[in-house]
């Protein structure tokens, strides 16, 4: 595979290496293409590699770290020292063996056709000096602080820690806080979202809509919702959504065919708000990368070579590196059933075999794919 009909992207991940970040002690993953889907048993890391891809693109920014603690639950215990309202995230799950000390650290490197990406996150002191009225200026006092450097470099300081390695956040203060901490912009930063099981919420949703009503986005949304139910003719963002539906799904709504009033989205089933989400999102992650775990979340067999045709013609339109995880025997098979009837597909598709314990990733081609969805050959 490969040759001059590979799409060329200019910062394409082509290898990953994770060192010391959470269940990977030394991994690397290599071969990547344009879509990629990792595959491999519960526990194998397979989040974790999307995890690792989100904190790359985003250069370590701290408002993305904190969504990967939030989004697996990882906090502390509520103390009396813990202010009301806030919640305190725990980082000592980020590290191999949920066992940190001062020194503790891990390194993610993303090998590029452009130049190398690579974050180091690092548990350090951070000198503070504490001046007090008619008093000569105090002594430095050492506290925790999580370091981040990296290729380009980070634009923000180090993120305080407790002493039980734990970061507090104001959920209503901390996105604003964290975006403002940055010393400038960044031009390293790849779009990218990172599209969970739960999908996104009807908030998110309504903020990225933006980005597509009236382009011709639009209309790739509508196709993806066509593959599940062909009586839909018109999808819309409800006015105020963002305003009032903070979580679920709300916020949208479908004209079907033949019914006078409009139905809100989130009543026609989760394969439906999945197919929405990711038709939405990787428009919003043009010239970067889009992030799916489980993506075949809520949707039947039937329509899976349609979700994939899909998410390749967007990315290969948008220039959007795609990276997904599976447990389904049927999504790889769809998969392999579209690399057979399109060569350009062929050409620019990963598989990626993740096995617990293992150092390193197992690359499928796509003709290898093909064949082993033909032999019955079992590549989770």
């Amino acid at each position: 595979m490969g040759g001059a009909n590979r799409l060329l992207v200019l910062d394409m991940i082509t290898s990953l290496q994770i060192q010391g970040y959470r269940g990977f002690s030394d991994f690397t993953m290599s071969g990547l293409a344009r879509v990629n889907l990792l595959v491999g048993t519960n526990n194998s890391g397979k989040t974790s590699v999307l995890e690792a891809i989100h904190l790359l693109a985003s250069q370590g920014d701290p408002w993305a770290l904190l969504q990967v603690l939030a989004r697996r639950g990882e906090r502390l215990t509520a103390s009396e020292r813990t202010p009301p309202r806030y919640v305190e995230l725990d980082v000592s799950h980020l590290f191999t063996g949920h066992d940190v000390r001062l020194g503790s650290k891990f390194t993610l490197t993303a090998k590029n056709q452009a130049p190398e990406r690579r974050l180091t996150f690092v548990i350090n002191e951070v000198k503070e000096h504490s001046p007090a009225a008619g008093v000569a200026e105090q002594p430095a006092v050492a506290r925790l602080g999580l370091h981040v450097s990296g290729k380009p470099s980070p634009g923000f300081g180090p993120m305080p820690l407790s002493r039980s390695f734990g970061i507090l956040v104001d959920p209503v203060e901390s996105p604003r806080r964290y975006r403002r901490s940055r010393t400038s912009e960044l031009e390293g930063d790849l779009p990218a979202q990172f599209i969970t099981t739960d999908s996104l919420d009807g908030a998110e949703l309504v903020s990225l809509w933006d980005k597509v009503a009236l382009t011709p986005n639009e209309d790739r949304v509508l196709r993806a919702l066509t593959f599940l139910d062909d009586h839909i003719e018109r999808i819309a963002a409800q006015a105020g959504a963002q305003n009032y539906y903070s979580s679920g799904r709300g916020g949208f709504i479908v004209k079907i065919m033949g019914r006078e009033h409009p139905l809100p989205i989130g009543s026609m089933g989760d394969g439906m708000w999945r197919m929405l989400a990711m038709a939405i999102a990787i428009a919003h992650c043009k010239d970067g990368i889009l992030l799916v775990d489980e993506i075949d979340t809520g949707l039947h067999y039937s329509v899976m070579t349609n979700m994939w045709r899909l998410i390749f013609r967007a990315a290969k339109d948008l220039n959007v590196q795609v990276f997904a995880t599976t447990h389904s025997s049927d999504c790889i098979k769809s998969l392999a059933e579209l690399c057979y009837s399109d060569p350009e597909v062929a050409t620019n598709v990963s598989l990626q075999r993740i096995e617990r314990g293992k150092q390193k990733a197992i690359p499928y081609t796509a003709n290898e794919i093909e064949i082993a969805a033909e032999h019955h050959i079992e590549v989770r």
